[in-house]
């Protein structure tokens, strides 16, 4: 499964599912998407401290999302 099919499954049941949350890590641009559209917040730690480390341009948005 991709990052992106990951992420649109959890958009469209409109919930967190962690069992597919290490495959949406894979891309920052879709972890940043998920914190914002589908958990609506702060990512889960393990997410959270990847996602700060990847020095993504997503990982920029991210940051100023959660302040």
């Amino acid at each position: 499964m991709t990052p992106y099919r990951a992420y649109d499954k959890a958009l469209t049941l409109g919930l967190r599912i962690p069992e597919l949350e290490p495959v949406i890590l894979k891309d920052a641009y879709w972890s940043y998407r998920y914190a914002r559209y589908v958990i609506k917040g702060r990512l889960p730690d393990f997410m959270h401290n990847a996602v700060l480390l990847s020095n993504d341009e997503f990982a920029k948005y991210y940051i100023e999302y959660i302040k």
